[in-house]
């Protein structure tokens, strides 16, 4: 006699996402990504504040409007760049060349860029208790450049308009050979105008650093008479951060940072992290990604990295109209759209 495994193995869980056109209307999943995907979903049940004449609730609950969220986590992979920075900074880029494909991400700063919303697929191997996420965008990012030089982590946290559930999940398969973008791959740069961004190189000089990136979205809901107006109804664009982290050795370089942070006058940084792969997409193109913005050190905290002391610098982004865009981001990669299935 054989006894059976239990139901629900967290191994089996898959985060998948497919494009949309329309923001409550789902669509079938199409790329399942390699992050390890954290779903809240609230329809606020909410009990009455009211008398009873009872120490005990006595009426039943009412529900509010519905919030979708979640936090996707994992390593980044150059396929995989584009899904984050359209969700994230805007909809619509539509990437150009091929094989070696490249993604220019050039948000406005004096206009409201559209969204590229996306459904998600997300649960176990239990085909009665799995999601289906509509009208997804991204709210915050953070990428990580690790210390040990391993690929870049990122945490990606996802908002979504509706629900559906039970949902059953499209069968499909992860990319098993994914092209990392490394820590040990970027390079960073940090000049002092806009006209000499991305020129004078910082060597050994960064030890780790993150970037957090938060919209702020305006999340839109309207009473239209229906119950299925739990959901949101729209996105606005918020105020949007920039925060970036640098933990310094004390390298000359890195002393005239330390300067400009205590200047008497604030001093712009015009900064790029270059991620450049020594993996190619094609012939002698290399999977990259590239990010761009200016801004001012704001804080400085003091740190370590084994036997070395070090500094840690904290830059706050501004929009410079001397720069196409308040973050300029390229992605070289092999992907001719923003979700299609590992090749």
């Amino acid at each position: 006699m054989v006894v059976q495994a239990l139901p629900g193995n967290v191994r089996f869980r898959a985060y998948q996402l497919g494009l949309q056109s329309d923001l409550l209307t789902r669509v079938n999943a199409t790329r399942r990504v390699p992050w390890r995907f954290t779903p809240t979903v609230d329809p606020h049940w909410t009990f009455p504040d009211v008398d009873t004449g009872t120490l005990d609730p006595a009426i039943a609950p009412y529900r509010m409007a519905l919030d979708v969220t979640g936090q996707a986590a994992g390593p980044l992979a150059a396929d995989d760049a584009q899904i984050l920075w359209s969700g994230l900074l805007m909809g619509g880029v539509t990437p150009t060349g091929g094989p070696a494909y490249s993604w220019a991400f050039q948000p406005s700063a004096t206009s409201a860029d559209p969204y590229d919303p996306v459904s998600g697929e997300w649960g176990d191997e239990v085909t009665g208790d799995q999601f289906a996420y509509i009208g997804g965008i991204i709210d915050q990012l953070q990428l990580t450049f690790p210390q040990d030089l391993g690929p870049i982590q990122i945490q990606a946290d996802y908002r979504y308009a509706a629900v559906e559930y039970p949902h059953t999940r499209q069968d499909l398969s992860v990319d098993t050979n994914p092209a990392w973008l490394y820590g040990a791959d970027t390079a960073l740069y940090i000049n002092d105008t806009a006209g000499s961004i991305g020129i004078t190189r910082m060597v050994d000089t960064m030890h780790d650093a993150s970037i957090t990136i938060a919209s702020n979205t305006d999340v839109k809901r309207f009473s239209n008479g229906s119950n299925s107006n739990f959901n949101v109804s729209g996105y606005g664009r918020g105020a949007r951060t920039l925060e970036s982290t640098f933990n310094f050795a004390k390298s000359t370089q890195d002393l005239q940072e330390f300067a400009d942070w205590l200047n008497a006058s604030p001093v712009e940084r015009f900064v790029v992290l270059d991620t450049t792969s020594r993996e190619f997409v094609t012939g002698s193109t290399p999977y990259q990604q590239k990010v761009k913005f200016a801004g001012y050190w704001f804080t400085r905290s003091e740190n370590a990295v084994g036997s070395n002391t070090t500094a840690q610098l904290v830059c706050r982004h501004v929009f410079d109209p001397d720069l196409p865009s308040p973050i300029d981001v390229l992605v070289v990669n092999g992907m001719a759209t923003r979700l299609a299935p590992p090749a």
